[in-house]
This record gives structure tokens, C-alpha cells and sequence, in this order.
């Protein structure tokens, strides 16, 4: 929470200082997730295979209309997925539920008054809602971080004034779990989940 706080402070001074021409807007948006969970320091022990989400929210965005600088937030609950495979064994299916705050620094350079290209960037805070104990033939074998923190790389086009479609991915700055142990694995591993993302919003 302390680093949301502060990004959060940043955004807030950002708005503060912004001249009174520059363009406010927010409306919805909503996307896919592709994930990949990475299990760090197994020596190939497990395999997780990408896994198809969604995610969907509101969003709000300030540009400096000459120079094309600004910033966007967004309030945002994701779904994602997650399977590991160690063994020749898979574990069930685990359903992930985030609520995401991302905020990014974004530069748009324009064609036309019509179409427009942008490139942002910034960090992401992860609350996760779900239960956080993974579970194999009825036993657990870790556990999901109740908090993480990750990071923003995409681009996208403006089209009309009003709609966005972009692609972004998201790479977690810190461990998304931790494996107990699974089959003839007791040994602890850390697990990591990066994800691209296909987004579309339309701002009002």
C-alpha cells in the first residue's frame, strides 16, 4: 500500500501543476489476458502454459495537448488463470481474481486529428481477491501473495478522438507466489506471473 500511496501522490501533484488546457477524459476499458506463470530456481521442474483471461473497468487520462505528455489511471478487476505440470501431474486450473490500479506516463505524437499513435509506461498495484491457497488432489502445495507490484510497457493507436486500442506487458517486480512442495518436489520456489495484455477503451 505504500507505493501505491505514492504513486498515488504523484498522480495527485501531476493534476495539480497541469495547465488548464490540458485534456481531461475517462471512460471504459476492457482487454485479454495472456498469462505465464514462471517458477524461479526449479530446474525445468515445472511447465505452466499460457492461460487466457480478461479484464475490464474505468479509466481516466490527462494530455498536454502540445507536447503530447501526460498521464492515465484505471480502475480495473482482472481475471486471470494459472496451471502448473510437474511429473506428468497438472494441477487443477486455479482461477485468479485481481483488482488492478495502473498508472502510466503516456506520450501520443498524431497522423491526423483522427488517428494517433502512443507509447506509456508506469508501475501497476495488484490486491488479490481470491483464495490464496493452491491445491492439488485436495492438498495445498503454496500460496498466492495477497499484494504484488508490477510494471507497464505498451503502445497503442488512437483512433477518432475517442477510442484506443493498445498492447501491453505487465512484468511483476516481485514473487506473485510460492511453491511448498509438489510430488517429489519439497524443496520452496518462488513463482512469477507476467502478462500481455490486448486492450481496448473509449473514452467519453
Amino acid at each position: 500500500m505504500k507505493k501505491i500511496g505514492i504513486v498515488l501522490a504523484v498522480l495527485a501533484a501531476w493534476l495539480w501543476t497541469a495547465p488548464a488546457s490540458a485534456q481531461f477524459n475517462w471512460g471504459v476499458e476492457a482487454g485479454v489476458n495472456l498469462s505465464k506463470m514462471s517458477v524461479k530456481g526449479d530446474g525445468g521442474l515445472f511447465d505452466a502454459s499460457n492461460r487466457t483471461g480478461w479484464f475490464a473497468g474505468a479509466k481516466a487520462q490527462v494530455i498536454m495537448p502540445v507536447i503530447g505528455l501526460g498521464l492515465d489511471g484505471a480502475l480495473l478487476y482482472s481475471q486471470k488463470y494459472m496451471k502448473l505440470e510437474a511429473e506428468g501431474e497438472s494441477s487443477p486450473n486455479k482461477s485468479m481474481p485481481y483488482l488492478e490500479i495502473p498508472i502510466n506516463i503516456r506520450y501520443h505524437f498524431g497522423f491526423s486529428s483522427l488517428v494517433g499513435i502512443y507509447l506509456a509506461t508506469g508501475p501497476q498495484y495488484n490486491w488479490y481477491l481470491g483464495s490464496r491457497n493452491l491445491l492439488f488432489d485436495g492438498e495445498s502445495f503454496g500460496r498466492l501473495e495477497r499484494s504484488t507490484f508490477s510494471w507497464n510497457v505498451g503502445a497503442g493507436v488512437n483512433l477518432l478522438s475517442h477510442l484506443q486500442l493498445g498492447v501491453t506487458y505487465n512484468i511483476a517486480m516481485g514473487e506473485t507466489g510460492e511453491i511448498d512442495g509438489i510430488g517429489e518436489a519439497v524443496d520452496k520456489f518462488d513463482l512469477k506471473n507476467n502478462t500481455w495484455q490486448v486492450r481496448l477503451a473509449y473514452l467519453f
